[in-house]
C-alpha cells in the first residue's frame, strides 16, 4: 500500500510539474483570514488578531532625487534631513533611495537644470567617487541621523551617458509613432553591470547598508526627447526605455555579476525592475513580470537564473486604483505566491485619476498640496498598498522639492535655506513610518466601523501600532482592546501630536490620521 501511495504521489507531482511548465505557476491564497476581524461589523470596537499574520515590513522611505545635490551643500542640511529621518524631529524614515546619476550635468537639452546629474563613471571607463559630493554628504547626514541600520537603495534612471547609444541620459527624439528604442546596446550590458557593482561596493565599503541596486526604472515608457518647433529637441529628466526581453537580458547579466559576490554576501541584491504601475494579468506591466519570472515552455530555461534569484517584485503605485490593485494582487498571488511586493515610488501626479485629489487638480491646476486633505489622500494610498498588495515597503517619490507640484514632503527655498515648509503628507506618512519598524508584521485588524479605515502591525519590540484614517467631516470613536497606549494625531492643526488617551475609548478627529501604539 505504501508503495502504491508513493507511486501515486510521484505521478501527481509529475503531472503538476507539466502543468506548471506549460501553463505557468498555479498558486494558492497564501494570506490568512480572521473570522473575528471579518465578523467585526459596526461594533464600534477595534479587534486585532495576532494569529492572522501577513507581510513583514522592511520600512518606509523616499528618494533624494534631486534635492540631495543641493541640500547636502547647505549649512542647515541636517535640519532639512532630520525632518525625514529623525525619530524625534521628523518622521523616522528608514529607507534612503540614492540616485546614481547618468551624467546629464551640462546638457542644456534637459530643460530642467535641477534634474541634471553627475556620474561616477568617466568617459575613459575610470571611476571618480569624489563626484556628486553634496548628494553623498546628504546621504551621510541621513545615516548619522537614522543610524547604521538605514537601508540604502542605489537606483539609476538611465545608464551613464558613456554607455548609451546617443551619449545622452535619455533616448533620441523621434517622429510620432516611431517604435520605442532602448538607449543602451547589449554589448554595454556587462559594462553597466560592472559600474553598478563598483558603486555598490564603494558605498558598502564606506559603511552604508546598501540593500538594493536598481538598474531599470519604469522601462515601459519612452524616455526620449521631443522635437521643438525650431527643430531643436528637449527632455525633462533622465530615463531609459527597455522592452521586456531587453530587461530579461540585462538582468541576467546583472544577476550573474552580483550573485555569490562579496557585495551579495554583505546583503546587497539587484532589484528586479521598477514598473511605473501595478496592473493585472494581460497588461504591459504584467508582460514584463511574466517574461522575467514566469514558468512556461518558451522561457523555462531562459529565465531560470532570475526565478532562482529574485524574491521581490518592485513597483510604483501610479495610475492604479484600489480595484486595479486588487486585480493585480489576485494575479500575482495566483502565479507568483512566493514573491513579496515592494512599492518603491509614488507621488500625487496631476494626470493620475486615482490620487484622491484629482478633482482639485481639475478645478485649480497645479498645487503643492500642503493641506490635510492631500495628506489623507496619500495615507489612503499607503493603506491600500499595505492591505491589498501586502507591500513590504512603501516609498514616496522625493523627500524634498521646489516649486509648485504635489511631489514633495518638505518644500525648499533656494534663496532662503532656512525657509522650510512641510506638507501634511510628511506628517501623515509619519503616522506609519515613525511607529512601524523594520521587521514589523502586519496582523489582522478592524476598527468596527465601516467608515474608519485601520491597519495594525506587531513590531519586533512587542508593541502593536494601529493606524486609523478618518477621511470624513465627523469625529469617530472606537473602543480599544487595552487601556495602556499612546496616541499620535495628524490633522489640520496637529502634526503627529501626542495626545492624552481616554481609557479604552479612542476618538478619531474629523479628517485625520491617528496612530495608536500599545
Amino acid at each position: 500500500m505504501n508503495i502504491l501511495i508513493k507511486i501515486a504521489s510521484r505521478i501527481i507531482a509529475a503531472f503538476l510539474s507539466v502543468v506548471c511548465f506549460f501553463m505557468g505557476v498555479i498558486g494558492v491564497n497564501k494570506w490568512p483570514t480572521s473570522e473575528s476581524v471579518e465578523n467585526n461589523i459596526n461594533t464600534g470596537k477595534t479587534v486585532v488578531d495576532e494569529d492572522a499574520r501577513y507581510q513583514t515590513m522592511t520600512g518606509f522611505g523616499a528618494s533624494a532625487c534631486w534635492w540631495g545635490k543641493d541640500v547636502g551643500a547647505w549649512d542647515n542640511a541636517e535640519d532639512v534631513i532630520a525632518l525625514l529621518y529623525d525619530d524625534e524631529k521628523g518622521i523616522g524614515l528608514n529607507i534612503y533611495r540614492y540616485n546614481l546619476g547618468a551624467g546629464s550635468e551640462g546638457d542644456e537639452n534637459m530643460y530642467v537644470a535641477y534634474n541634471r546629474t553627475e556620474t561616477f563613471l568617466n568617459e575613459d571607463g575610470t571611476l571618480d567617487f569624489t563626484k556628486d559630493a553634496a548628494a553623498r554628504n546628504a546621504l551621510s547626514i541621513a545615516k548619522k541621523i537614522a543610524g547604521d541600520d538605514l537601508r540604502v537603495v542605489l537606483f539609476a534612471n538611465s545608464p551613464p551617458v558613456s554607455l548609451t547609444k546617443n551619449g545622452k541620459a535619455y533616448g533620441a527624439p523621434a517622429e510620432d509613432g516611431a517604435p520605442l528604442e532602448s538607449n543602451i546596446s547589449t554589448e554595454n550590458y556587462e559594462a553597466y553591470a560592472d559600474y553598478l557593482y563598483a558603486c555598490a561596493e564603494h558605498f558598502l565599503n564606506e559603511g552604508y547598508r546598501v540593500v538594493d541596486v536598481s538598474a531599470v526604472n519604469e522601462p515601459q515608457y519612452a524616455w526620449r526627447a521631443w522635437y521643438n518647433a525650431d527643430g531643436s529637441f528637449s527632455c525633462n529628466q533622465e530615463g531609459c526605455h527597455y522592452e521586456p526581453h531587453q530587461v530579461l537580458d540585462l538582468l541576467k547579466v546583472l544577476v550573474e555579476r552580483f550573485k555569490c559576490s562579496d557585495v551579495d554576501k554583505k546583503g546587497c541584491k539587484v532589484s528586479m525592475f521598477e514598473s511605473g504601475e501595478i496592473q493585472e494579468q494581460g497588461t504591459v506591466p504584467a508582460s514584463y513580470i511574466d517574461l522575467l519570472v514566469g514558468i512556461n515552455k518558451d522561457n523555462y530555461f531562459n529565465n531560470r537564473p532570475l526565478r532562482k534569484y529574485f524574491d521581490t517584485i518592485t513597483t510604483h503605485a501610479y495610475w492604479s486604483s484600489a480595484e486595479t490593485k486588487k486585480a493585480a494582487a489576485d494575479y500575482l498571488n495566483e502565479k507568483y505566491p512566493d514573491y513579496s511586493i515592494a512599492c518603491t515610488e509614488y507621488c500625487q501626479m496631476l494626470n493620475d485619476w486615482n490620487t484622491g485629489v484629482h478633482d482639485y487638480f481639475e478645478q485649480n491646476g497645479a498645487t503643492n498640496g500642503l493641506t490635510i486633505d492631500f495628506g489623507i489622500a496619500m495615507a489612503n494610498i499607503i493603506m491600500d498598498d499595505l492591505t491589498i498588495l501586502n507591500a513590504v515597503e512603501w516609498n514616496w517619490w522625493t523627500g524634498c522639492s521646489y516649486g509648485v507640484y504635489t511631489d514633495g514632503l518638505v518644500y525648499l527655498d533656494r534663496d532662503d535655506h532656512t525657509n522650510l515648509t512641510t506638507a501634511k503628507r510628511l506628517w501623515c506618512l509619519g503616522n506609519f513610518s515613525k511607529f512601524i519598524d523594520e521587521g514589523a508584521v502586519r496582523i489582522a485588524c478592524s476598527s468596527g466601523n465601516d467608515n474608519l479605515r485601520s491597519v495594525a502591525f506587531r513590531n519586533p519590540d512587542g508593541t502593536t501600532a494601529i493606524v486609523y484614517i478618518n477621511d470624513t467631516d465627523s469625529a469617530m470613536q472606537t473602543e480599544l482592546p487595552a487601556e495602556n497606549y499612546s496616541v499620535y494625531v495628524t490633522d489640520a492643526t496637529r502634526d503627529l501630536e501626542k495626545v492624552a488617551n481616554n481609557g479604552t475609548i479612542l476618538e478619531i478627529p474629523a479628517m485625520s490620521v491617528v496612530t495608536v501604539v500599545m
